[in-house]
């Protein structure tokens, strides 16, 4: 399944963060290394979930059941990578969040991910207090 990319803008999430690149993140050609960009979505991810403070009000393991990640342009160091990171959709035991990877204002990479909670025997339900965090994160349409 396709991302849509006309909504996973910029000006439509709820939440962004800065990251410095590493020569370490490279590959042959000079750019950022698309198995390390995936690691960069990963911490937009963890600090966005710190940022709402779902752990705080509700601890949760939380798993990663689905990756999709289009690319869209080459990121390179040393220039930092700015990870915005929303909400899509909620179900019962799952939330499915979109990000993008910018630099200089220019889209490089999108994702979409899906995270399950997890109890001692597979998924659980989602804690409640996370719901209206959720509500208020969620990625803005058109």
């Amino acid at each position: 399944m396709r991302i849509d990319r006309e909504r996973l803008q910029p000006k439509n999430f709820p939440f962004s963060y800065e990251m410095q690149t590493r020569f370490a993140d490279l590959d042959k050609v000079g750019h950022v290394n698309h198995v390390n960009l995936t690691a960069f979505f990963q911490e937009g991810r963890n600090r966005f979930i710190y940022a709402c403070d779902l752990m705080t009000l509700a601890p949760c393991p939380l798993v990663v059941a689905a990756l999709n990640v289009e690319f869209a342009g080459d990121l390179f160091h040393p220039d930092p990578i700015e990870i915005y990171t929303g909400v899509i959709e909620v179900g019962r035991s799952s939330f499915r969040v979109g990000q993008i990877a910018c630099q200089h204002g220019r889209v490089g990479a999108y994702a979409e991910v899906v995270q399950v909670a997890r109890g001692e025997h597979g998924s659980i339900a989602l804690p409640d207090a996370w719901r209206p965090i959720f509500e208020r994160k969620m990625i803005a349409t058109k």
